[in-house]
């Protein structure tokens, strides 16, 4: 288990946002941590201890069919891919299988990407780039719904457009009421998505890919909460 005590001043050590080092707020050290594959903890069931302050229970998760999908891809996500750009591989590979057309990509459902991209287009930065969106709306097509980039998470609707950067993130909420696993972000309501009809696992790899972003993007963020 990687020890997270200050070899110099004895203070309890952080993450940085490069996982492979650990720093000591108090006399500001560093050190570089080789492998995280000799940690302790189970991964296939425990959120790491060290980036995430969780309140899930994953086990009552695991009850549901839909919440044992969502976890299972949430901890393979954060706990052993490693970065946003693989995971987000993951993502895409989830969401090539789901015959469902209320999720789109640039290579999925391409007219319904493009309309979503440019209702939220008002808020992107150069450079930013789109990844997949979710329709919200039972006939909205593209009016209304998320789209998560590799900087912010975004919901819209036909009056308003909001998002959080991704850097931004220090909480996720799940709702996993009726059966339905979605993420709020930062525990707000307008801000959250839900990837269905990819059987939940595209919520559980979309949730670990900004988690990812989130620790690349904010080198001085120490954890996420997890309600």
């Amino acid at each position: 288990m990687v020890s997270n005590i200050c070899q110099n001043c004895g203070g309890l050590m952080e993450w940085t946002g490069d996982r492979r080092k650990m720093r000591c707020p108090f006399c500001m050290s560093e050190f570089l941590i080789e492998e995280r594959e000799t940690d302790a903890f189970d991964k296939a069931n425990v959120i790491d201890p060290l980036l995430f302050r969780s309140e899930w229970d994953i086990s009552k998760l695991r009850e549901k069919s839909n919440g044992k999908d969502f976890i299972t891809e949430f901890l393979t996500g954060v706990n052993e891919v490693g970065s946003a750009e693989k995971e987000q591989e993951n993502l895409f590979k989830i969401l090539s299988k789901s015959d469902n057309s209320d999720m789109a990509t640039e290579s999925i459902h391409p007219e319904l990407f493009r309309t979503a991209v440019q209702r939220v287009a008002s808020v992107l930065e150069p450079g930013e780039k789109p990844l997949v969106y979710q329709n919200s709306g039972l006939f909205s097509k593209g009016k209304e719904g998320s789209v998560i980039t590799d900087r912010r998470t975004i919901t819209y609707d036909t009056k308003k457009v909001m998002f959080e950067l991704h850097k931004d993130i220090r909480s996720l909420q799940l709702d996993n009421g009726g059966d339905i696993p979605s993420i709020r972000v930062n525990e707000q309501f307008a801000v959250r998505f839900s990837m269905i009809g990819t059987g939940y696992k595209g919520t559980g790899a979309a949730a670990a890919m900004i988690c990812l972003y989130a620790f690349a993007q904010e080198p001085d963020l120490k954890q996420i909460r997890l309600v």
